[in-house]
């Protein structure tokens, strides 16, 4: 069977233009949902924190991080999403991987939340993680055939509802169920919601049916375990596990050493300046959520050159909005900072600017990483940030106690290494026709013109 993915002569073809107004849309429903989301969230807060007050309140905010640390965790839905785009792909194997993935993420919920929650908010916090599971196929195949926006946004406007739903309930209501339920519906809804929408895509029912015991044939594994794909999935859920670890360090590490090494308040002023300058990243992750799966089937359709070509136009033009946009928050910074985080916040301005030239560096990850999960690479990553991750952790546990805020700011600059080595790996893969050389000399252009800015305004605040 081969390692490629093989064209698709069935679907379509997409011109640059649809491929652009595609993105475009799907881009722009995620951000209004992530919009809603935020915004549902933070006007809960008054509501909850009033109403619940600080222990039941403690107990639901574990309940939403257990919640999304759990989910974050279902790597099977990536590998999904690239599977899915294949027309050699075994729909039995994708199956019985949406089954045995699913039972993982639900074990995992059972361990975890009896531990952390009580019983109630522990079985809601399993039913969550099941339902999310189930859900996950249909999530592939519509994002691959082009509601990749949709489906997100469908799932960030449910889980914005279940919020609301708290703070109404909780009027009324201040036990477990009243601010656990409500998340469970959510689940529920997106699930079928995505049923729903998935009956216009073709039929994936296999008749395929392997001997084993009952257990292995429900949860997938007796059909995994003949695979002959089963060695490519092993390494592909290694890939990505490593992954979210790695990245789960890299956002991390500064912060836990400035807890550890300063004062609360050097590490409310770091936080500060962080929180503010790395929202840029939601318009990223929006996109990245766009680009996976689109750029999966355009690599099945018209084929990796041709797909390369467009994603290297595409890619040109979103560095360059992000570079204009980042000048513009640098030039705006005192307002942005004392609006946001009042004037208590002023000792942050100087780290938020320095802190500018690492968001450019990091948009690099957020285009290249779906660009090379799209041709199923899930290793360069994964070695590309566990790399960073060791480089960021060595130079925080040696900075950050001599210079604190600025040494974990140094810190985190230097775990930007994982973009660079993104970068010079799809320099050397990437046609040489496309002219990536010169394209990334102007992205280097403008890298040094926002750092010298940067420098010059951080020189002046500090």
């Amino acid at each position: 069977m081969s390692a490629h993915p093989q064209p698709l002569p069935a679907q379509p073809a997409a011109q640059p233009r649809s491929l652009r107004r595609l993105l475009a849309v799907g881009t722009g429903q995620v951000l209004a949902s992530q919009a809603a989301l935020a915004a549902a969230g933070l006007g809960a807060l008054p509501v909850l924190g009033r109403e619940l007050g600080p222990a039941l309140y403690g107990q639901f905010s574990l309940y939403v991080t257990l919640l999304g640390v759990i989910t974050y965790q279902d790597v099977a839905r990536q590998l999904l999403i690239h599977e899915q785009s294949r027309s050699d792909s075994r729909p039995q194997d994708l199956g019985a991987l949406t089954r045995l993935s699913t039972l993982l993420l639900f074990t995992l919920a059972l361990c975890v939340g009896p531990l952390a929650l009580g019983l109630e908010a522990a079985i809601a916090l399993a039913v969550v993680t099941l339902l999310h599971g189930l859900a996950s196929r249909d999530y592939a195949r519509l994002a691959v055939a082009g509601k990749a926006g949709l489906v997100t946004a469908l799932r960030n406007f449910a889980w914005a509802g279940a919020f609301l739903a708290v703070a109404a309930l909780s009027f009324r209501h201040h036990g477990p169920l009243a601010w656990s339920t409500p998340f469970v519906v959510a689940a529920a809804f997106v699930l079928l919601a995505y049923r729903f929408l998935a009956r216009g895509l073709p039929s994936v029912e296999s008749t395929d049916s392997v001997p084993g015991p009952a257990w292995a044939r429900w949860t997938g594994w007796s059909t995994l375990r003949v695979s002959p794909e089963l060695p490519r999935y092993r390494a592909a859920i290694v890939d990505l596990l490593g992954f979210t670890v790695a990245s789960s360090a890299l956002v991390s590490i500064d912060r836990l050493l400035l807890e550890r090494t300063t004062t609360p308040e050097e590490l409310g002023m770091y936080c500060g300046a962080y929180d503010i300058a790395t929202r840029v990243h939601v318009a990223s992750s929006a996109l990245a959520a766009m680009l996976y799966p689109t750029f999966a089937a355009q690599i099945a359709q018209h084929g990796k050159t041709e797909a390369a070509r467009r994603f290297v136009q595409l890619a040109s033009v979103v560095v360059v909005l992000y570079f204009v946009g980042l000048l513009a928050l640098l030039a705006l910074d005192d307002v942005i900072l004392g609006t946001l985080l009042g004037p208590a916040f002023v000792a942050s301005r100087p780290l938020f600017v320095l802190m500018l030239v690492g968001v450019f560096v990091h948009l690099f990850g957020f285009l290249v990483t779906p660009w090379q999960r799209a041709q199923g690479d899930f290793a360069t990553t994964r070695l590309a940030y566990q790399r960073a991750a060791v480089v960021m952790l060595a130079v925080g546990v040696v900075m950050v106690p001599l210079h604190g805020a600025l040494g974990a700011l140094i810190a985190y600059l230097c775990s930007r290494v994982a973009e660079l080595q993104l970068v010079a790996i799809e320099l050397r893969r990437l046609p040489a026709e496309l002219g990536v050389p010169r394209r990334l000399s102007y992205a280097a252009a403008m890298l040094a013109v926002l750092t010298m800015l940067c420098l010059l305004r951080f020189q002046e605040l500090a």
